[in-house]
Protein backbone atom coordinates (compact mmCIF):
# COMPACT_ATOMS: atom_id res chain seq x y z
CA UNK A 1 0.00 0.00 0.00
CA UNK A 2 1.28 3.52 -0.87
CA UNK A 3 2.61 5.50 1.75
CA UNK A 4 0.13 8.21 1.01
CA UNK A 5 -2.80 5.88 0.96
CA UNK A 6 -1.16 4.72 4.82
CA UNK A 7 -1.36 7.92 6.26
CA UNK A 8 -4.43 8.94 4.76
CA UNK A 9 -6.41 6.22 6.38
CA UNK A 10 -4.37 6.81 9.90
CA UNK A 11 -5.52 10.27 9.79
CA UNK A 12 -8.89 9.47 9.19
CA UNK A 13 -8.76 6.55 11.79
CA UNK A 14 -7.09 8.93 14.82
CA UNK A 15 -9.99 11.76 13.68
CA UNK A 16 -12.32 8.82 14.01
CA UNK A 17 -10.94 7.70 17.69
CA UNK A 18 -10.79 11.29 18.79
CA UNK A 19 -13.71 12.48 17.23
CA UNK A 20 -16.56 9.61 17.54
CA UNK A 21 -16.66 9.07 21.13
CA UNK A 22 -16.61 12.74 21.89
CA UNK A 23 -19.65 13.09 19.76
CA UNK A 24 -21.28 10.16 21.07
CA UNK A 25 -20.56 11.15 24.99
CA UNK A 26 -21.64 15.01 23.71
CA UNK A 27 -24.75 14.16 22.30
CA UNK A 28 -25.86 11.40 25.10
CA UNK A 29 -25.00 13.97 27.60
CA UNK A 30 -27.49 16.57 25.87
CA UNK A 31 -29.88 14.52 25.38
CA UNK A 32 -30.09 13.49 28.93
CA UNK A 33 -29.67 16.86 30.22
CA UNK A 34 -32.34 18.23 28.03
CA UNK A 35 -34.67 15.19 28.32
CA UNK A 36 -34.27 16.08 32.40
CA UNK A 37 -34.72 20.27 31.75
CA UNK A 38 -37.68 18.93 29.06
CA UNK A 39 -38.87 16.72 31.97
CA UNK A 40 -38.98 19.52 34.63
CA UNK A 41 -41.01 21.98 32.45
CA UNK A 42 -43.63 19.51 31.64
CA UNK A 43 -44.16 18.11 35.10
CA UNK A 44 -44.09 22.41 36.10
CA UNK A 45 -46.27 23.06 33.49
CA UNK A 46 -49.10 20.02 34.70
CA UNK A 47 -48.80 21.30 38.14
CA UNK A 48 -49.85 24.78 37.44
CA UNK A 49 -52.28 23.36 34.95
CA UNK A 50 -53.60 21.12 37.49
CA UNK A 51 -53.85 24.32 40.13
CA UNK A 52 -55.74 26.49 37.38
CA UNK A 53 -58.07 23.94 36.65
CA UNK A 54 -58.86 23.38 40.36
CA UNK A 55 -59.11 27.10 41.30
CA UNK A 56 -61.76 27.03 38.20
CA UNK A 57 -63.75 24.44 39.16
CA UNK A 58 -63.53 25.71 42.80
CA UNK A 59 -64.74 29.48 42.07
CA UNK A 60 -67.96 27.46 40.04
CA UNK A 61 -68.53 24.86 42.50
CA UNK A 62 -68.24 27.82 45.05
CA UNK A 63 -70.78 30.15 42.57
CA UNK A 64 -73.21 27.75 42.09
CA UNK A 65 -73.29 26.69 46.02
CA UNK A 66 -73.53 30.45 46.86
CA UNK A 67 -76.43 31.40 44.71
CA UNK A 68 -78.34 27.98 45.99
CA UNK A 69 -78.54 30.33 49.32
CA UNK A 70 -79.65 33.25 48.59
CA UNK A 71 -83.28 34.13 49.31
CA UNK A 72 -84.52 34.98 45.88
CA UNK A 73 -83.80 31.32 45.51
CA UNK A 74 -86.94 30.73 47.76
CA UNK A 75 -88.73 32.22 44.94
CA UNK A 76 -88.66 28.85 43.34
CA UNK A 77 -91.09 27.32 45.89
CA UNK A 78 -93.86 29.74 44.64
CA UNK A 79 -93.26 28.80 40.70
CA UNK A 80 -91.09 32.20 40.54
CA UNK A 81 -94.74 33.83 39.69
CA UNK A 82 -93.05 36.86 38.97
CA UNK A 83 -90.56 36.08 37.18
CA UNK A 84 -87.72 37.60 39.39
CA UNK A 85 -85.91 34.82 40.41
CA UNK A 86 -85.54 33.21 35.91
CA UNK A 87 -84.62 37.42 35.88
CA UNK A 88 -82.00 36.88 38.38
CA UNK A 89 -80.38 33.92 36.90
CA UNK A 90 -80.06 35.47 33.75
CA UNK A 91 -78.14 38.86 35.21
CA UNK A 92 -75.73 35.66 36.21
CA UNK A 93 -75.40 34.14 33.05
CA UNK A 94 -74.63 37.67 31.14
CA UNK A 95 -72.45 38.58 34.47
CA UNK A 96 -69.78 35.23 33.74
CA UNK A 97 -69.79 35.60 29.62
CA UNK A 98 -68.26 32.26 28.41
CA UNK A 99 -68.41 30.41 31.79
CA UNK A 100 -72.01 29.28 31.89
CA UNK A 101 -74.15 28.33 28.97
CA UNK A 102 -77.08 28.25 31.67
CA UNK A 103 -78.15 28.62 35.27
CA UNK A 104 -81.89 27.17 36.14
CA UNK A 105 -83.60 26.36 38.67
CA UNK A 106 -85.37 22.69 38.83
CA UNK A 107 -88.08 21.45 41.56
CA UNK A 108 -88.89 18.38 43.01
CA UNK A 109 -91.01 17.06 39.53
CA UNK A 110 -87.69 17.99 37.73
CA UNK A 111 -89.53 20.79 35.90
CA UNK A 112 -87.97 24.02 35.28
CA UNK A 113 -89.35 26.51 37.36
CA UNK A 114 -87.00 29.35 36.22
CA UNK A 115 -83.85 29.78 34.10
CA UNK A 116 -81.88 32.20 32.21
CA UNK A 117 -82.73 31.03 28.87
CA UNK A 118 -87.12 31.75 29.34
CA UNK A 119 -87.00 28.81 26.52
CA UNK A 120 -86.56 25.93 28.84
CA UNK A 121 -89.21 27.17 31.65
CA UNK A 122 -91.57 24.19 32.57
CA UNK A 123 -89.69 22.09 30.63
CA UNK A 124 -89.11 18.58 32.14
CA UNK A 125 -85.20 17.97 32.79
CA UNK A 126 -84.06 14.37 33.84
CA UNK A 127 -81.19 14.48 35.12
CA UNK A 128 -78.14 12.00 34.34
CA UNK A 129 -77.33 11.12 38.07
CA UNK A 130 -74.99 12.20 40.24
CA UNK A 131 -71.09 11.78 39.36
CA UNK A 132 -69.05 13.55 42.01
CA UNK A 133 -69.66 14.20 45.50
CA UNK A 134 -67.33 17.59 46.12
CA UNK A 135 -67.19 19.15 49.30
CA UNK A 136 -66.87 23.43 49.79
CA UNK A 137 -66.81 25.71 52.60
CA UNK A 138 -70.34 25.47 54.56
CA UNK A 139 -71.91 22.89 52.07
CA UNK A 140 -71.62 20.74 49.66
CA UNK A 141 -72.05 20.72 45.66
CA UNK A 142 -72.47 17.57 43.30
CA UNK A 143 -71.65 17.14 39.30
CA UNK A 144 -73.78 15.02 37.54
CA UNK A 145 -71.97 12.47 34.96
CA UNK A 146 -70.96 13.88 31.68
CA UNK A 147 -72.65 13.43 28.69
CA UNK A 148 -69.90 14.13 25.78
CA UNK A 149 -70.20 13.85 21.80
CA UNK A 150 -68.02 14.04 19.30
CA UNK A 151 -67.57 16.56 17.89
CA UNK A 152 -67.44 18.03 21.24
CA UNK A 153 -69.48 21.06 19.89
CA UNK A 154 -71.57 21.26 22.88
CA UNK A 155 -69.46 20.45 26.12
CA UNK A 156 -71.55 21.01 29.40
CA UNK A 157 -70.36 20.19 33.06
CA UNK A 158 -73.95 20.02 35.32
CA UNK A 159 -73.08 21.64 38.55
CA UNK A 160 -75.88 20.85 40.86
CA UNK A 161 -76.50 22.36 44.52
CA UNK A 162 -79.46 21.46 46.28
CA UNK A 163 -81.70 24.33 47.69
CA UNK A 164 -82.41 24.55 50.75
CA UNK A 165 -85.90 25.33 52.40
CA UNK A 166 -84.93 28.51 54.42
CA UNK A 167 -89.02 28.36 56.58
CA UNK A 168 -88.65 24.48 56.45
CA UNK A 169 -86.86 21.65 56.95
CA UNK A 170 -85.35 19.60 53.78
CA UNK A 171 -84.96 20.25 50.11
CA UNK A 172 -87.29 22.54 48.01
CA UNK A 173 -85.26 22.05 44.88
CA UNK A 174 -82.19 22.11 43.01
CA UNK A 175 -80.03 24.67 41.71
CA UNK A 176 -78.03 23.98 38.38
CA UNK A 177 -75.19 25.82 36.57
CA UNK A 178 -74.42 24.87 33.40
CA UNK A 179 -70.14 25.08 33.09
CA UNK A 180 -69.16 25.48 29.55
CA UNK A 181 -66.27 22.60 29.44
CA UNK A 182 -64.72 24.59 26.45
CA UNK A 183 -63.56 27.16 28.21
CA UNK A 184 -60.96 24.11 30.10
CA UNK A 185 -60.49 23.13 25.98
CA UNK A 186 -59.73 26.71 25.00
CA UNK A 187 -56.82 26.66 28.17
CA UNK A 188 -55.63 23.43 27.16
CA UNK A 189 -55.42 24.39 23.25
CA UNK A 190 -53.57 27.62 24.58
CA UNK A 191 -50.97 25.43 26.47
CA UNK A 192 -50.54 22.63 24.23
CA UNK A 193 -48.42 25.51 21.54
CA UNK A 194 -44.86 26.18 23.28
CA UNK A 195 -41.60 27.47 22.29
CA UNK A 196 -40.27 23.53 21.80
CA UNK A 197 -43.20 22.39 19.57
CA UNK A 198 -46.83 20.83 20.07
CA UNK A 199 -47.81 19.35 23.27
CA UNK A 200 -50.29 17.55 24.42
CA UNK A 201 -53.10 18.05 27.58
CA UNK A 202 -55.06 15.73 29.31
CA UNK A 203 -57.67 15.81 32.31
CA UNK A 204 -58.65 12.27 33.91
CA UNK A 205 -61.24 12.05 36.58
CA UNK A 206 -60.41 9.78 39.37
CA UNK A 207 -61.26 6.54 37.38
CA UNK A 208 -58.85 7.87 34.41
CA UNK A 209 -61.09 8.76 31.82
CA UNK A 210 -60.65 11.31 29.95
CA UNK A 211 -62.57 14.36 30.48
CA UNK A 212 -61.01 17.48 29.09
CA UNK A 213 -58.31 17.43 26.28
CA UNK A 214 -56.56 19.30 23.68
CA UNK A 215 -57.41 19.69 20.12
CA UNK A 216 -55.43 16.66 19.25
CA UNK A 217 -56.98 14.40 21.68
CA UNK A 218 -60.94 15.55 20.81
CA UNK A 219 -59.94 15.21 17.00
CA UNK A 220 -59.22 11.57 17.48
CA UNK A 221 -62.43 11.24 20.04
CA UNK A 222 -60.94 10.15 23.37
CA UNK A 223 -62.86 11.72 25.11
CA UNK A 224 -64.60 9.49 28.06
CA UNK A 225 -62.34 6.96 27.28
CA UNK A 226 -59.81 5.06 29.80
CA UNK A 227 -56.65 5.59 27.19
CA UNK A 228 -54.52 7.27 29.19
CA UNK A 229 -55.63 5.42 32.46
CA UNK A 230 -52.33 3.62 32.56
CA UNK A 231 -49.81 6.70 31.98
CA UNK A 232 -50.73 7.87 35.01
CA UNK A 233 -48.00 7.75 37.75
CA UNK A 234 -47.59 6.62 41.30
CA UNK A 235 -46.08 9.78 42.20
CA UNK A 236 -48.12 12.79 42.87
CA UNK A 237 -45.96 14.92 40.35
CA UNK A 238 -43.31 13.35 38.15
CA UNK A 239 -42.30 12.39 34.74
CA UNK A 240 -42.42 9.27 32.55
CA UNK A 241 -41.71 8.57 29.18
CA UNK A 242 -44.36 6.54 26.74
CA UNK A 243 -44.91 5.20 23.43
CA UNK A 244 -47.02 7.92 22.29
CA UNK A 245 -49.85 6.10 20.52
CA UNK A 246 -52.26 7.21 20.06
CA UNK A 247 -51.34 10.47 20.06
CA UNK A 248 -48.22 10.54 17.94
CA UNK A 249 -45.76 7.47 16.20
CA UNK A 250 -43.23 8.64 17.99
CA UNK A 251 -42.46 8.05 22.00
CA UNK A 252 -43.33 10.86 24.18
CA UNK A 253 -42.18 12.39 27.47
CA UNK A 254 -45.07 12.61 30.16
CA UNK A 255 -45.28 15.43 32.86
CA UNK A 256 -48.02 14.18 35.40
CA UNK A 257 -49.73 16.20 38.21
CA UNK A 258 -52.46 15.39 40.53
CA UNK A 259 -55.31 17.39 41.71
CA UNK A 260 -55.05 18.84 45.71
CA UNK A 261 -58.36 20.98 45.67
CA UNK A 262 -58.28 24.57 46.31
CA UNK A 263 -57.87 25.42 50.18
CA UNK A 264 -58.04 22.15 50.36
CA UNK A 265 -61.41 21.98 49.01
CA UNK A 266 -63.35 20.46 45.92
CA UNK A 267 -60.65 17.56 45.78
CA UNK A 268 -62.08 15.32 43.18
CA UNK A 269 -59.27 12.55 42.41
CA UNK A 270 -58.66 14.82 39.14
CA UNK A 271 -54.72 14.59 37.75
CA UNK A 272 -53.38 16.06 34.31
CA UNK A 273 -50.83 14.98 31.85
CA UNK A 274 -48.82 17.76 29.60
CA UNK A 275 -47.45 15.42 27.07
CA UNK A 276 -44.53 16.39 24.39
CA UNK A 277 -43.05 14.23 21.58
CA UNK A 278 -39.39 13.21 21.68
CA UNK A 279 -39.17 13.92 18.50
CA UNK A 280 -40.02 17.72 18.56
CA UNK A 281 -38.45 17.96 22.05
CA UNK A 282 -35.12 16.40 20.87
CA UNK A 283 -34.96 18.48 17.87
CA UNK A 284 -32.02 20.89 19.19
CA UNK A 285 -30.08 17.80 19.88
CA UNK A 286 -30.68 16.49 16.60
CA UNK A 287 -29.48 20.12 15.16
CA UNK A 288 -26.71 19.44 17.41
CA UNK A 289 -25.99 16.33 15.86
CA UNK A 290 -25.97 17.81 12.08
CA UNK A 291 -23.96 20.31 13.50
CA UNK A 292 -21.39 17.48 14.64
CA UNK A 293 -21.47 15.76 11.58
CA UNK A 294 -20.93 18.66 9.45
CA UNK A 295 -18.16 19.71 11.20
CA UNK A 296 -16.46 16.02 10.79
CA UNK A 297 -17.05 16.28 7.43
CA UNK A 298 -15.58 19.27 7.29
CA UNK A 299 -12.83 18.14 10.03
CA UNK A 300 -12.01 15.30 7.72
CA UNK A 301 -11.67 17.24 4.02
CA UNK A 302 -9.17 19.54 6.20
CA UNK A 303 -7.31 16.14 7.86
CA UNK A 304 -7.53 14.53 4.19
CA UNK A 305 -5.82 17.53 2.50
CA UNK A 306 -3.15 17.60 5.41
CA UNK A 307 -2.46 13.68 4.85
CA UNK A 308 -2.39 14.78 1.46
CA UNK A 309 0.52 17.02 2.28
CA UNK A 310 2.33 15.43 4.88
CA UNK A 311 1.91 11.87 2.98
CA UNK A 312 3.59 14.30 -0.33
CA UNK A 313 6.65 15.39 2.16
CA UNK A 314 7.55 12.06 3.09
CA UNK A 315 6.83 10.03 0.22
CA UNK A 316 8.08 12.18 -2.81
CA UNK A 317 11.69 12.43 -1.38
CA UNK A 318 11.60 8.36 -0.82
CA UNK A 319 10.01 8.65 -4.19
CA UNK A 320 13.01 10.45 -5.59
CA UNK A 321 15.77 8.60 -3.43
CA UNK A 322 13.91 5.05 -5.11
CA UNK A 323 13.61 6.70 -8.67
CA UNK A 324 17.93 7.68 -8.05
CA UNK A 325 18.24 3.60 -6.96
CA UNK A 326 17.25 2.53 -9.87
CA UNK A 327 19.14 4.81 -11.95
CA UNK A 328 22.41 3.75 -9.68
CA UNK A 329 21.22 0.01 -10.95
CA UNK A 330 21.22 0.98 -13.83
CA UNK A 331 24.23 3.49 -13.88
CA UNK A 332 26.53 4.43 -10.76
CA UNK A 333 27.10 7.91 -12.53
CA UNK A 334 24.34 9.24 -11.57
CA UNK A 335 23.68 12.08 -9.29
CA UNK A 336 22.92 11.90 -5.90
CA UNK A 337 20.04 12.92 -5.02
CA UNK A 338 19.01 16.50 -2.94
CA UNK A 339 16.51 14.93 -1.14
CA UNK A 340 14.04 17.67 0.69
CA UNK A 341 11.46 16.78 3.68
CA UNK A 342 11.61 16.13 6.83
CA UNK A 343 14.57 15.18 9.26
CA UNK A 344 14.28 11.68 9.17
CA UNK A 345 13.97 11.08 5.42
CA UNK A 346 17.32 13.27 5.01
CA UNK A 347 19.16 11.53 7.49
CA UNK A 348 17.81 8.38 5.50
CA UNK A 349 19.11 9.53 2.17
CA UNK A 350 22.43 10.51 3.67
CA UNK A 351 22.83 7.30 5.05
CA UNK A 352 21.84 5.65 2.05
CA UNK A 353 24.47 8.30 0.22
CA UNK A 354 26.87 7.01 2.37
CA UNK A 355 25.68 3.34 2.28
CA UNK A 356 26.26 3.45 -1.61
CA UNK A 357 30.12 5.10 -1.17
CA UNK A 358 30.84 2.37 1.21
CA UNK A 359 29.42 -0.31 -1.29
CA UNK A 360 31.56 1.44 -4.26
CA UNK A 361 34.67 1.40 -2.01
CA UNK A 362 34.04 -1.96 -0.98
CA UNK A 363 33.55 -2.61 -5.02
CA UNK A 364 37.06 -0.90 -5.38
CA UNK A 365 38.56 -2.90 -2.54
CA UNK A 366 37.28 -5.81 -4.03
CA UNK A 367 38.63 -5.28 -7.28
CA UNK A 368 42.12 -4.33 -6.04
CA UNK A 369 42.24 -7.24 -4.07
CA UNK A 370 41.59 -9.16 -6.99
CA UNK A 371 44.08 -7.35 -9.21
CA UNK A 372 46.51 -8.13 -6.36
CA UNK A 373 45.79 -11.79 -6.56
CA UNK A 374 46.36 -11.59 -9.99
CA UNK A 375 49.61 -10.11 -9.56
CA UNK A 376 50.97 -12.68 -6.98
CA UNK A 377 49.99 -15.54 -9.37
CA UNK A 378 52.19 -13.72 -11.55
CA UNK A 379 54.81 -13.11 -8.83
CA UNK A 380 54.78 -16.63 -8.24
CA UNK A 381 54.91 -17.83 -11.63
CA UNK A 382 57.63 -15.45 -12.69
CA UNK A 383 59.79 -15.52 -9.57
CA UNK A 384 59.93 -19.60 -10.05
CA UNK A 385 60.25 -19.49 -14.03
CA UNK A 386 61.60 -16.42 -14.71
CA UNK A 387 64.52 -15.64 -11.48
CA UNK A 388 66.32 -19.06 -11.94
CA UNK A 389 66.95 -18.66 -16.18
CA UNK A 390 68.09 -15.02 -15.28
CA UNK A 391 70.39 -15.33 -12.50
CA UNK A 392 71.70 -17.94 -14.99
CA UNK A 393 72.22 -15.00 -17.73
CA UNK A 394 73.33 -12.98 -15.06
CA UNK A 395 75.95 -15.36 -14.37
CA UNK A 396 76.90 -16.15 -18.34
CA UNK A 397 77.27 -12.80 -19.07
CA UNK A 398 79.55 -11.24 -16.01
CA UNK A 399 81.47 -14.92 -16.81
CA UNK A 400 82.03 -13.64 -20.45
CA UNK A 401 83.13 -10.02 -19.44
CA UNK A 402 86.26 -11.37 -18.03
CA UNK A 403 87.57 -12.92 -20.96
CA UNK A 404 90.07 -11.07 -22.70
CA UNK A 405 89.63 -12.20 -26.21
CA UNK A 406 86.42 -10.36 -26.04
CA UNK A 407 85.34 -7.76 -28.71
CA UNK A 408 84.00 -4.41 -27.62
CA UNK A 409 81.11 -5.40 -29.46
CA UNK A 410 80.59 -8.41 -27.54
CA UNK A 411 81.80 -6.86 -24.52
CA UNK A 412 78.93 -4.31 -25.17
CA UNK A 413 76.56 -6.87 -25.47
CA UNK A 414 77.65 -8.63 -22.55
CA UNK A 415 76.89 -5.59 -20.74
CA UNK A 416 73.59 -5.15 -22.11
CA UNK A 417 72.53 -8.76 -20.93
CA UNK A 418 74.05 -8.12 -17.07
CA UNK A 419 71.77 -4.76 -17.24
CA UNK A 420 68.57 -5.89 -18.61
CA UNK A 421 69.51 -9.01 -16.19
CA UNK A 422 69.29 -6.56 -13.94
CA UNK A 423 66.17 -4.42 -14.25
CA UNK A 424 64.49 -7.69 -14.50
CA UNK A 425 65.72 -9.50 -11.46
CA UNK A 426 64.83 -5.81 -9.64
CA UNK A 427 60.68 -5.94 -11.60
CA UNK A 428 60.65 -9.68 -9.56
CA UNK A 429 61.71 -8.35 -6.64
CA UNK A 430 58.60 -5.47 -6.75
CA UNK A 431 56.31 -7.46 -8.08
CA UNK A 432 56.95 -10.21 -4.83
CA UNK A 433 56.88 -6.91 -2.57
CA UNK A 434 53.38 -6.07 -4.56
CA UNK A 435 51.94 -9.30 -3.86
CA UNK A 436 53.35 -10.32 -0.63
CA UNK A 437 54.35 -7.41 1.19
CA UNK A 438 56.43 -7.69 4.91
CA UNK A 439 54.39 -7.51 8.26
CA UNK A 440 55.09 -4.21 9.25
CA UNK A 441 57.16 -3.25 12.66
CA UNK A 442 55.17 -0.63 14.37
CA UNK A 443 57.40 0.95 16.23
CA UNK A 444 56.84 4.84 17.98
CA UNK A 445 58.41 7.11 15.61
CA UNK A 446 58.85 11.04 14.55
CA UNK A 447 57.29 11.10 10.93
CA UNK A 448 58.95 14.23 10.22
CA UNK A 449 62.40 12.55 10.46
CA UNK A 450 61.59 10.36 8.15
CA UNK A 451 60.37 12.96 5.61
CA UNK A 452 63.73 14.59 6.13
CA UNK A 453 64.87 11.74 5.54
CA UNK A 454 63.72 10.81 2.30
CA UNK A 455 64.41 14.34 0.90
CA UNK A 456 67.69 14.13 1.90
CA UNK A 457 68.40 10.93 -0.19
CA UNK A 458 66.41 12.28 -3.06
CA UNK A 459 68.29 15.66 -2.93
CA UNK A 460 70.57 14.86 -5.69
CA UNK A 461 68.36 14.09 -8.30
CA UNK A 462 66.39 17.09 -7.21
CA UNK A 463 69.23 19.39 -8.26
CA UNK A 464 69.91 17.34 -11.08
CA UNK A 465 66.60 18.70 -12.60
CA UNK A 466 67.25 22.03 -10.40
CA UNK A 467 63.70 21.61 -8.72
CA UNK A 468 62.97 22.82 -5.21
CA UNK A 469 61.60 21.06 -2.89
CA UNK A 470 60.26 22.83 0.00
CA UNK A 471 58.71 21.10 3.16
CA UNK A 472 56.52 23.00 6.02
CA UNK A 473 56.03 21.14 9.34
CA UNK A 474 55.70 21.83 12.87
CA UNK A 475 58.60 23.08 14.93
CA UNK A 476 57.24 20.19 17.25
CA UNK A 477 57.60 16.27 16.32
CA UNK A 478 55.23 14.33 14.91
CA UNK A 479 55.33 10.89 17.01
CA UNK A 480 53.04 8.06 15.08
CA UNK A 481 53.15 4.50 15.12
CA UNK A 482 54.87 3.32 11.82
CA UNK A 483 57.46 1.29 10.34
CA UNK A 484 60.05 2.95 9.38
CA UNK A 485 61.52 1.45 6.36
CA UNK A 486 57.61 1.20 4.38
CA UNK A 487 57.16 4.83 5.03
CA UNK A 488 60.59 5.85 3.59
CA UNK A 489 59.38 3.83 0.60
CA UNK A 490 56.20 5.21 0.34
CA UNK A 491 57.47 8.95 0.59
CA UNK A 492 60.43 8.25 -1.39
CA UNK A 493 57.94 6.81 -4.12
CA UNK A 494 55.83 9.82 -4.23
CA UNK A 495 58.25 12.11 -4.58
CA UNK A 496 60.46 10.40 -7.37
CA UNK A 497 57.46 10.34 -8.98
CA UNK A 498 57.07 14.25 -8.73
CA UNK A 499 60.87 14.58 -9.78
CA UNK A 500 61.18 12.35 -12.61
CA UNK A 501 57.54 13.57 -14.04
CA UNK A 502 57.71 17.46 -13.19
CA UNK A 503 59.97 18.99 -16.38
CA UNK A 504 63.13 21.51 -15.05
CA UNK A 505 62.99 23.82 -12.72
CA UNK A 506 59.64 22.73 -11.36
CA UNK A 507 58.62 22.48 -7.55
CA UNK A 508 57.80 19.71 -4.72
CA UNK A 509 56.07 21.02 -1.40
CA UNK A 510 55.55 19.08 1.54
CA UNK A 511 53.49 20.01 4.06
CA UNK A 512 52.15 18.10 7.08
CA UNK A 513 49.59 19.32 9.52
CA UNK A 514 49.34 17.77 13.74
CA UNK A 515 46.09 19.84 14.80
CA UNK A 516 44.15 16.14 14.04
CA UNK A 517 43.03 14.91 17.33
CA UNK A 518 43.33 11.14 15.50
CA UNK A 519 46.00 11.54 12.55
CA UNK A 520 48.29 13.60 11.19
CA UNK A 521 47.95 14.69 7.57
CA UNK A 522 50.65 14.97 4.82
CA UNK A 523 50.50 16.51 1.48
CA UNK A 524 52.70 16.18 -1.46
CA UNK A 525 52.29 18.76 -4.19
CA UNK A 526 53.75 19.82 -7.10
CA UNK A 527 53.73 22.16 -9.85
CA UNK A 528 53.75 19.44 -13.01
CA UNK A 529 51.11 18.25 -15.64
CA UNK A 530 48.82 16.78 -12.79
CA UNK A 531 46.22 13.73 -13.28
CA UNK A 532 43.85 13.52 -15.82
CA UNK A 533 40.46 13.33 -14.21
CA UNK A 534 39.73 10.34 -15.61
CA UNK A 535 42.72 8.20 -14.04
CA UNK A 536 42.31 9.15 -10.65
CA UNK A 537 39.81 6.09 -10.15
CA UNK A 538 42.68 3.70 -11.79
CA UNK A 539 45.78 5.58 -10.10
CA UNK A 540 46.55 3.17 -7.28
CA UNK A 541 45.57 -0.32 -9.78
CA UNK A 542 48.37 -2.35 -10.41
CA UNK A 543 50.10 -2.27 -13.79
CA UNK A 544 48.56 1.09 -14.39
CA UNK A 545 50.65 3.75 -15.60
CA UNK A 546 51.39 6.95 -18.37
CA UNK A 547 54.87 7.31 -17.47
CA UNK A 548 57.38 5.78 -20.02
CA UNK A 549 59.20 2.92 -18.90
CA UNK A 550 57.24 2.58 -15.82
CA UNK A 551 55.41 -0.96 -14.35
CA UNK A 552 52.70 0.98 -12.75
CA UNK A 553 53.02 -1.16 -9.36
CA UNK A 554 54.78 1.92 -7.22
CA UNK A 555 51.05 3.48 -6.60
CA UNK A 556 49.68 0.04 -5.90
CA UNK A 557 52.52 -0.85 -2.83
CA UNK A 558 52.58 2.69 -1.61
CA UNK A 559 48.51 2.35 -1.17
CA UNK A 560 49.04 -1.09 0.45
CA UNK A 561 51.61 0.20 2.95
CA UNK A 562 49.31 3.40 3.89
CA UNK A 563 46.68 0.60 4.22
CA UNK A 564 48.67 -1.58 6.52
CA UNK A 565 48.97 1.32 8.58
CA UNK A 566 45.51 1.98 8.83
CA UNK A 567 45.69 4.82 7.19
CA UNK A 568 44.23 6.45 4.23
CA UNK A 569 46.00 8.15 0.86
CA UNK A 570 43.89 10.04 -2.13
CA UNK A 571 45.38 11.91 -5.23
CA UNK A 572 43.67 15.15 -6.50
CA UNK A 573 44.61 18.69 -8.35
CA UNK A 574 47.33 20.56 -6.61
CA UNK A 575 47.32 24.07 -5.53
CA UNK A 576 50.35 24.83 -7.70
CA UNK A 577 48.83 23.17 -10.65
CA UNK A 578 49.98 19.56 -10.93
CA UNK A 579 48.74 16.67 -8.55
CA UNK A 580 48.53 16.97 -4.82
CA UNK A 581 48.86 13.41 -3.06
CA UNK A 582 47.35 13.46 0.68
CA UNK A 583 47.95 10.75 3.33
CA UNK A 584 46.43 10.75 6.38
CA UNK A 585 48.00 8.64 9.24
CA UNK A 586 47.31 7.67 12.78
CA UNK A 587 49.12 8.55 15.41
CA UNK A 588 48.23 5.02 17.00
CA UNK A 589 47.27 1.86 15.39
CA UNK A 590 44.23 1.54 17.51
CA UNK A 591 42.65 4.07 15.37
CA UNK A 592 41.70 3.65 11.76
CA UNK A 593 41.16 6.12 9.69
CA UNK A 594 38.39 6.00 7.11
Amino acid sequence: MPIHRILLISFLLLLLLATVPIVGLSFYASRVALEAEIGRNLKNDAAMLMEQIDMLIFERLQNVHSWSHLDIIQEGRIGDIDKRLAQFLGELERGYPGVYRNLFYLDKDNRIVAAGDPALIKQVFQPPGDWIHAQVPHGEVFLETLQLQPPYEQADLLIRAPVHDSYASGDIGQLYGVFDLRQIFRLFDQASHSDSGERFVILLDADGRTIASSATAREQKLLLTDTFAGWRLAEANGIAVHTGKPLTDSSVLVGYAVSKGYQDYANMGWSLLVIQSTQQAFQPIWALWWLFFAAFITTGLIASGVAQWVAGRVAKPLLDLTAWVRCFQKSSDCISPAVSGAREVRELSSAFGQLIEDLERSRQQVVHAAKLAVVGEMAAIMAHEVRTPLGILQTTAQMLQWETALSPEGREMTQMIADESTRLNRLISTLLDCARPRQPNMQSQDLHKIIARVIDLLATQAQKKSIQVDWSMPEHAAIIECDQELLVQVFLNLILNAIQIIPANGRIRVHTDCSGSESVKIAIEDNGPGIPADNCARLFDPFFTTREGGIGLGLTVTQQIVSVHKGHISADKSGLGGACFTLFLPFSQEQKIC
